[in-house]
């Protein structure tokens, strides 16, 4: 990613708690407690899920991960929620050593991960729980065999999701090595601008989850309330020139694309 100086911190709970409040008002159908960060890093994560629960016990709680830290100990912890959480998607590209290893960010270890999602799929399976799901999630690129890791998990009773490849609002620079098409199409079939809302942890909404340098924010909830940044004039332009196809100069937007050559399109 190309901005290697992304504010850090964690979200304080008055905020947290605000921003909770006001999903309960106009029901939210799904909330995820995340955005840059890896959410099980954060070891009140759960008291979270709990606060969420409590104010909006019909909206769908969703986590995705790096499974890093879904060790034993916390996939316990987990599974003996009150009300556990609806799903957990777990990145995991491939399933092969050196082609997951080389792809995921940060120093992740192919084994560590494995166990750690064998664990907690296996607890569930034996226990016959329907939540939460697991979900592998992994993007269609030339570096993994897509196919092969998809046989793997479903072979598991696992389910799985595969996307296409992305550029990220052109901030992903390792690209020309994963796509697999020779040019990659404008993106404008994109539906996060229209029903997600993308919160960092001192306030700040952005425009979608690619946006690491905070090149549009639109406005933030510390100071406003979220229907006012979701119904701002500068989230409401910028939605009717993507619709209406108007992406030059569009910031974000208008540099996002997609690899339309994929291996995998049923999943």
């Amino acid at each position: 990613i190309s901005y290697p100086r992304q504010p850090k911190g964690r979200i304080d709970w008055r905020l947290f708690q605000k921003i909770v409040d006001e999903c309960a008002q106009h029901r939210v159908r799904r909330f995820s407690p995340y955005l840059t960060n890896e959410p099980f890093a954060d070891k009140e994560i759960l008291e979270r899920i709990r606060y969420i629960h409590t104010k909006m016990p019909r909206t769908k709680v969703v986590i995705t991960t790096n499974a890093h830290y879904l060790v034993p100990s916390l996939a316990d912890r987990i599974l003996a929620l009150e009300k556990p959480l609806h799903a957990i998607y777990v990145s995991f590209q491939g399933i092969e050593k050196e082609a997951y290893e080389a792809t995921m960010r940060g120093n992740m270890s192919f084994e560590r991960t494995m166990e750690n999602v064998s664990y907690i799929t296996s607890r569930i399976r034996k226990e016959g729980r329907k939540r939460p799901e697991v979900w592998i999630t992994m993007v269609d690129t030339q570096a993994i065999d897509a196919r092969k890791a998809i046989r793997y998990w479903q072979d598991r009773g696992i389910k799985v999701k595969c996307t296409a490849l992305e550029n990220r609002g052109a901030n992903f620079i390792q690209i020309e090595s994963l796509r697999k098409s020779r040019q990659m199409t404008p993106y404008t079939t994109c539906p996060r601008l229209m029903k997600q809302m993308y919160i960092h942890f001192d306030g700040d909404v952005v425009l979608c989850c690619v946006d690491n340098s905070r090149k549009v924010v639109l406005g933030n909830v510390r100071e406003q309330s979220l229907c006012e940044v979701w119904n701002g004039p500068k989230a409401v332009a910028h939605r009717r020139r993507y619709l209406a196809h108007d992406l030059d100069g569009l910031a974000l937007c208008g540099t996002c694309k997609v690899d339309r050559q994929r291996d995998v399109t049923e999943v």
